[in-house]
C-alpha cells in the first residue's frame, strides 16, 4: 500500500456527484486536503466496525461494500467504481464504519481526514451547502433502495 500526495487537482473530482456544482477553485482547495492511497486487489480499504471518520473517493479500480453476516464470509451489498464516495456517514456521525470495503481490482482512493473536511465545510459555507444537498440526495437514494430490497424480500421475491 502506497500513500502519496498529489501536486495538482485531478479531473476525477469533477466526476464525483457529491461535488456537483463546485467550481475549479473550490475543487482544487478540496483536493489539497487529501491523499491518494493505493490498494491491491482483495485488500480491505476499510473494515466494518473500525473507527471511522474519513471521506473516501474511488479514483480508479473497482471495490465492493461487504457487510458481516454471522456464519459466512459476508454479504456483498454494492459495487463501487470511479467517483464512488464511502465513509461519509462516519465523518458526520462519528460512528464506526458500517460495512467493509474490499478492493476488487488494484485501486487508487482519495482520502480526506474527516476533521479536515469539516473545517473545509465551515470555511466554505456555499460549497458546504451544495455538498450537503448532494449528500442528502445520495443517502436518500440508498435508503429508498434498501427499503425496496427489504420490501421485495418480505414478499418472497
Amino acid at each position: 500500500m502506497v500513500i502519496r500526495k498529489e501536486a495538482k487537482v485531478s479531473n476525477f473530482l469533477k466526476e464525483v456527484n457529491l461535488f456537483d456544482g463546485l467550481d475549479n477553485q473550490v475543487l482544487n482547495q478540496l483536493f489539497r486536503l487529501g491523499l491518494v492511497q493505493n490498494f491491491k486487489k482483495n485488500d480491505l480499504v476499510i473494515r466494518e466496525n473500525q473507527p471511522g471518520g474519513n471521506l473516501h473517493i474511488l479514483i480508479n479500480g473497482k471495490a465492493e461494500v461487504v457487510k458481516a453476516v454471522k456464519g459466512s464470509k459476508g454479504k456483498s451489498l454494492a459495487r463501487l467504481d470511479r467517483g464512488s464516495v464511502f465513509g461519509e456517514m462516519s465523518v458526520f456521525d462519528g460512528a464506526p464504519y458500517s460495512a467493509s470495503i474490499r478492493a476488487l481490482d488494484n485501486c487508487d482512493i482519495f482520502i480526506v481526514r474527516g476533521s479536515d473536511f469539516e473545517k473545509f465545510l465551515k470555511e466554505n459555507p456555499v460549497a458546504g451547502h451544495e455538498i450537503f444537498r448532494s449528500l442528502i440526495r445520495s443517502i436518500s437514494n440508498r435508503l429508498r433502495r434498501t427499503n425496496l430490497a427489504l420490501s421485495m424480500a418480505e414478499k418472497g421475491h
